[in-house]
């Protein structure tokens, strides 16, 4: 198996975090290749978790629910991907390309390390299986009123990242997020053509 390299695009809800988990888990169990995850939810968290001063100002930007500004993202992807590509690693990310600089940043940097062909998944549901699937989750900060927010802000923000993504010629996978986990996990293997 050539290394792959797979960007995730989806909305609160849609099961994003599931997929990923199941392609990681699938691409360890398959291939003799090292797997390079990043994910920006969690490399946020590690570093409001380091104790430094960066990760002081990271955890205000958290608390508040705001948006990161471009930078962090931006160098935490790029050092996550200098310091551990020698090459022969799938990189499957998740969590990055929330504004123009950031999408513009990841699309060089594959671009620099001849990764061009990376492939773009976006899982796609209603708003209101979204809704309903995280009122389920049952967590603290999922009223509502929070989480229409939080799609709305998806599309105001995060969808035009596929279009500028199609602008420098990738192409996007559409995913139905609404069938059950098993179906969505072989949809993605089918059109990554690993299944």
């Amino acid at each position: 198996m050539d290394p792959i390299t797979v960007l995730f695009f989806g909305s609160q809800g849609v099961g994003k975090g599931t997929q990923v988990k199941m392609l990681l888990e699938f691409l360890k169990s398959k291939s003799d290749r090292g797997v390079i995850h990043i994910d920006m939810g969690q490399e946020l968290r590690n570093l409001r978790d380091s104790g430094t001063y960066a990760g002081k100002y990271t955890g205000t930007v958290i608390d508040a629910g705001e948006r990161m500004p471009d930078f962090m993202p931006i160098y935490l992807q790029s050092k996550k991907v200098v310091d551990n590509l020698t090459g022969s690693e799938h990189i499957v990310a998740d969590g990055l390309a929330r504004g123009a600089d950031q999408t513009r940043a990841f699309d060089d940097m594959m671009r620099f390390f001849k990764r061009d062909n990376f492939q773009v998944i976006s899982l796609v549901v209603d708003d209101e299986v979204a809704v309903k699937r995280l009122l389920a989750r049952g967590r603290n900060d999922d009223t509502e009123e929070a989480i229409r927010r939080r799609l709305a802000w998806t599309k105001t923000d995060v969808l035009p990242q596929l279009e500028l993504l199609k602008s420098r010629g990738r192409t996007i996978h559409e995913i139905d997020g609404a069938p059950d986990v098993d179906s969505i996990h072989r949809n993605i293997l089918t059109t990554l053509h690993l299944a």
